[in-house]
């Protein structure tokens, strides 16, 4: 059993208090469902439909607990929609965000542990206070990549990333049934109208890779290299350069995973 795979650019926030559920409902892009255990993939959105913050939310049976980005102002926007709701917004401070790739998790205490709701190969996330593991998150990557999934804000840029071009909908991280949401409408616009112009990738490299590089097809740019390690990247790619080739700083490029490619508008 390996020691987790600390994440110091994430951090836990804590809601109790009757209203949790429906406060974060009616913010979320997707359903924060009341079942204890359950983990939820989401997004704080814009009124404009622009990615906030990406999130993974943990039911426990008196509180929410979630797992957001340290960049972002995503505590304070909560505490801005607040209002006279009946929660109580708790930062644990003290708290730690790590990754257990293996089927166990090695932390001595784990406050919360929970199985990934993105993809399986994620492993386990684990919530505890002055958690001790590994700072090197290659391996970590490396999985994202594989699976095709994004973390801000080195994939997800804020205030500027769309859901639907960031496999959000694959993910299981917007849920079109649940009612409305802050940025819901331009969000449901852009799947009924199928608007997206870009979509996540991996991709490999014949040379090394650099997050923001630019991802060429002859000399036009096709997209941007997002978390990239050992000549494997995330990248966001435009669709009509799918099947061109590509290269990147002069080096042939290859999309080795495309699990958005058939992504239809509602009907």
């Amino acid at each position: 059993m390996s020691d987790p795979i600390i994440l110091s650019d994430r951090a836990v926030l804590a809601i109790s208090g009757e209203d949790r559920h429906s406060f974060l409902n009616t913010l979320l892009s997707a359903d924060v469902a009341e079942v204890e255990g359950a983990a939820r993939f989401a997004a704080l959105l814009s009124p404009q439909g622009k990615l906030l913050a990406d999130i993974l939310c943990l039911t426990e049976a008196d509180r929410v607990l979630i797992d957001y980005p340290t960049h972002s102002d995503f505590a304070k926007r909560l505490r801005m929609y607040k209002l006279r709701a009946a929660v109580t917004l708790d930062l644990l401070d003290d708290w730690s965000v790590g990754v257990s790739l293996d089927s166990r998790t090695a932390a001595d205490d784990p406050q919360a542990a929970f199985a990934d709701p993105r993809a399986k190969t994620l492993g386990h996330r684990i919530f505890a206070p002055a958690l001790v593991g590994s700072r090197d998150r290659t391996a970590y990557d490396r999985a994202r990549i594989a699976a095709v999934v994004p973390e801000g804000p080195t994939d997800l840029e804020p205030n500027k990333a769309l859901l639907l071009e960031n496999a959000f909908e694959r993910l299981g991280g917007v849920d079109f049934r649940k009612g409305c949401f802050v940025g819901q409408e331009v969000t449901a616009r852009m799947k009924y109208r199928n608007l997206g112009k870009k979509r996540l990738m991996a991709i490999r490299c014949d040379g090394a890779l650099e997050t923001g590089e630019a991802i060429m097809a002859g000399e036009r740019t096709a997209g941007t290299v997002l978390t990239a390690t050992n000549g494997e990247a995330l990248a966001l790619i435009r669709h009509e350069f799918a099947d061109k080739p590509l290269t990147i700083s002069g080096q042939n490029a290859h999309i080795t995973a495309d699990p958005d490619a058939d992504a239809k508008p509602l009907a």
